[in-house]
């Protein structure tokens, strides 16, 4: 099997490739994280100033409210003193008015703040006539009122109601009642507590209450909770019911109430939530009225910061892939031509070589054709012309072994003087199967003293081939004597024939001993051999041929399962 080197260039350009992507991804992966951090503030922002003009809002409403319900429990007094002077009124009559009014009850109190009995009250009455009959001067009515939650700092001094007398406070007879107020009577010394019905005022509430816009709020946008804190930082409103009433400590508070400025900031809750808070003043002409505090999720913003940094690390790897891709085509392109020109400078070399060994050669070989010739020549006329007397069978013997020893070394020289000349090729169109069989009928004499069993393949309806046949014949030979001296114990001795890629593959397989790797690249340079008896000028010879038809010789081997040799020769003659 091929080892596969990586180039360290190739390897070096992945890596760099691979940090490119890393930073991309992470710088982009920032950048988006941002970008959307940025996009959440703004709707932060937005959402706060929403809130801050509904909470406003609802103040001023409910202050409005306030007033309005004040005064009409102001003027609800007032009638019932009138009703004082011009009839008797009993606790009936009370209840009566309280019920047309929506009124929670009706107190009738002496000066202290103590209830009055209704029966002693024209005694009253006739006696406070008297003494404003004598005294010119009546003394200031006293006017206050309990319950009021929403007041605005811009409220005149004169529009508020004052509080009640140190004794009258002692009674503290509003308790009970959620609103209300208390005037002082004009028709008797006394005091008139009116007080408001808490359902009336707990559906007003409910209407246009500041509550009820915080939670109105919290259901219809993506937060986590929204509270209102007044000025003190104490949470009025929340979306967590059990949360109103607590003092808040926060920092973050601490700062929007010190500089009166919008604050935002990531918060991680103790479930591991991560949410983005926003505390922002809520003011009413540059007076300060409370501040609104809200956790705004990040779910949905990190949810599609994931969906994005996700398309951005496959897009990042499918680009990634394609620069890789790109740069092992680029790299592998440039290793086939590196390849090609490597294989072009082996085939100089080895055409200097053989040019260099052809020119010995062809010397050497002139310089003993010559002598052998004349031993030749010398061997056949003693064998003629000289008989000894005796021992003439081993005389014979003898000098036909010569005579074929010197015909060895000629032929030998003949190779020799092969590699120097050009091969010159007669060019036949013939059909290449009956080429085959006539060579495996004329090796079958030779392949049987073996064992070995020749067989011959053809593709059906093979096309006439176009080549030297006298020297197509004698590379075929060489190649099916190389197979059968590597089976001396028997086995199998092939020859295929098809097309291939608009080209002949004539191929000749053996099941010998098989060629070691280290022989293979070697086996085709001239005077390499592992016979004991070779010249190592067959393979060599043989390839030289097959070049000079445009084609190519290769070989693979299996040590101990035999060698194929296979032939590449173009259809027309021309390499394809």
């Amino acid at each position: 099997m091929k080892r596969v080197f990586l180039p360290r260039h190739f390897l070096a350009s992945g890596l760099l490739l691979l940090s490119l992507a890393a930073l991309y991804i992470y710088f982009e992966a920032q950048r988006l994280k941002q970008e959307f951090l940025r996009q959440t503030e703004e709707k932060a922002t937005a959402l706060a100033k929403a809130m801050e003009a509904s909470v406003r809002n609802a103040i001023v409403g409910n202050s409005v409210l306030e007033d309005l319900i004040r005064q009409r429990l102001v003027d609800n007094a007032r009638l019932i003193d009138q009703l004082l002077v011009s009839r008797y009124v009993d606790q009936s009559l009370l209840n009566e008015i309280s019920a047309m009014n929506r009124l929670q009850k009706i107190d009738i109190l002496d000066e202290q703040g103590r209830p009055l009995d209704l029966a002693a009250l024209p005694t009253a009455i006739a006696e406070k006539k008297a003494k404003e009959e004598t005294i010119q001067r009546q003394r200031p009515t006293i006017r206050y009122a309990w319950g009021k939650r929403w007041r605005l700092p811009t409220e005149k001094a004169g529009e508020a109601l004052a509080d009640p007398p140190p004794g009258v406070k002692d009674k503290e007879f509003w308790k009970g009642s959620a609103f209300g107020v208390a005037v002082g009577a004009r028709s008797f010394p006394g005091i008139i507590a009116v007080h408001a019905n808490s359902d009336y005022l707990l559906n007003f509430e409910k209407e246009i209450g500041v509550q009820t816009q915080i939670e109105n709020l919290g259901r219809h946008s993506d937060s986590e909770f929204i509270a209102f804190l007044d000025g003190n930082l104490k949470i009025v409103a929340h979306t967590d019911r059990r949360r109103i009433g607590e003092q808040e400590k926060e920092p973050l508070v601490l700062r929007a109430k010190v500089d009166g400025q919008l604050f935002s900031q990531v918060v991680e809750s103790r479930e591991g939530k991560r949410y983005f808070e926003v505390v922002k003043p809520v003011a009413l002409d540059e007076f300060n009225l409370g501040f609104i505090k809200f956790g705004l999720s990040l779910g949905s913003m990190e949810i599609a910061w994931h969906n994005s940094l996700r398309a951005i690390v496959i897009l990042s790897l499918a680009i990634l892939s394609a620069g890789i891709l790109g740069m092992a085509a680029i790299f592998h392109n440039q290793h086939l031509h590196l390849q090609e020109v490597k294989a072009l400078e082996i085939e100089v070399l080895h055409r200097e070589r053989l040019s260099a060994l052809g020119n010995m050669a062809a010397t050497v070989a002139h310089e003993i054709r010559n002598p052998l010739n004349s031993i030749s020549m010398g061997l056949q006329r003693l064998k003629v012309e000289f008989q000894p007397a005796d021992d003439h069978e081993d005389y014979s013997h003898l000098t036909e072994l010569m005579l074929g020893e010197v015909s060895r070394l000629n032929s030998i020289v003949e190779q020799f003087l092969s590699l120097t000349r050009p091969v010159e090729l007669k060019r036949e169109v013939f059909p290449l199967p009956a080429v085959l069989k006539e060579l495996a009928a004329l090796q079958e004499s030779d392949a049987s003293r073996s064992e070995v069993r020749i067989q011959v393949i053809t593709a059906p309806n093979l096309p006439p081939i176009n080549a030297d046949p006298s020297h197509l014949t004698q590379v075929l030979l060489n190649l099916m004597l190389n197979g059968l001296q590597a089976m001396p114990d028997g086995g199998t001795l092939t020859l295929e024939a098809k097309i291939l890629n608009d080209n002949f593959r004539i191929a000749v397989s053996d099941t010998g001993s098989g060629i070691a790797p280290e022989n293979q690249e070697r086996i085709f340079e001239p005077y390499f051999t592992t016979k004991v008896k070779g010249t190592g000028l067959g393979l060599a010879i043989s390839r030289r041929i097959i070049e000079a038809h445009g084609g190519s010789l290769t070989v693979t081997s299996k040590v101990g399962q035999g060698s194929r040799f296979e032939i590449s020769l173009p259809i027309n003659g021309t390499e394809v």
